[in-house]
């Protein structure tokens, strides 16, 4: 019993459009889990910058309080000298030893200058690292939402067989994936 030509036709035609409804799903498969990776490298580089972030802020902390702690040691020296400086007036037997102790309290006052300014740099320019690490991770964390979304539209593409969603997923697949390259260079 021959089997009608159109019959055959059908089926072959049925069978080519399933495996090409199984190779668009394979696709979209494939593009979820790329999405995916590429959304666990944002989250993973945004929870390194958050760290980044709070370890250069608590040494900006630290330096700005040695900061703090050199400069009324300062101005205890030079409270110090006057202090002296008044107990000494009227007694011409002390100015020798006075004359010592302003020279000793200038070389001081001169160290702490250097030291003050030395350590006021060093806070600044870890107040500046921490800015630019919040920066990044801030970017990150974009960068991650947008390539969320696209696992979310991917998986939805995949339920629903809407190709539009799926070409919704690959350009936030692009666009996460300009932002976490933007994170890393910060080019804007």
């Amino acid at each position: 019993m021959a089997i009608p030509a159109d019959k055959l036709a059908a089926e072959a035609a049925e069978a080519e459009s399933e495996s090409a409804g199984r190779r668009w799903t394979d696709h979209v498969a494939r593009t979820t889990a790329v999405l995916a990776v590429l959304a666990a490298v944002a989250s993973g580089a945004y929870a390194n910058q958050f760290s980044q972030t709070i370890l250069s802020q608590t040494e900006a902390s630290d330096q700005w309080s040695y900061y703090q702690a050199k400069s009324i040691k300062k101005h205890i020296s030079t409270g110090q000298l006057e202090m002296e400086r008044a107990l000494a007036a009227g007694r011409p037997e002390l100015v020798p030893a006075l004359a010592q102790l302003e020279a000793a309290a200038s070389a001081t006052a001169k160290r702490y200058d250097a030291e003050l300014a030395e350590i006021k740099a060093r806070a600044e320019t870890l107040d500046a690292t921490k800015a630019r690490h919040q920066k990044q991770g801030d970017r990150f964390q974009y960068a991650f939402v947008v390539l969320q979304a696209g696992v979310v539209l991917s998986t939805i593409a995949a339920s629903a067989r809407r190709k539009e969603l799926w070409a919704a997923a690959i350009l936030c697949g692009l666009a996460g994936l300009v932002m976490v390259a933007n994170s890393y260079a910060l080019f804007v």
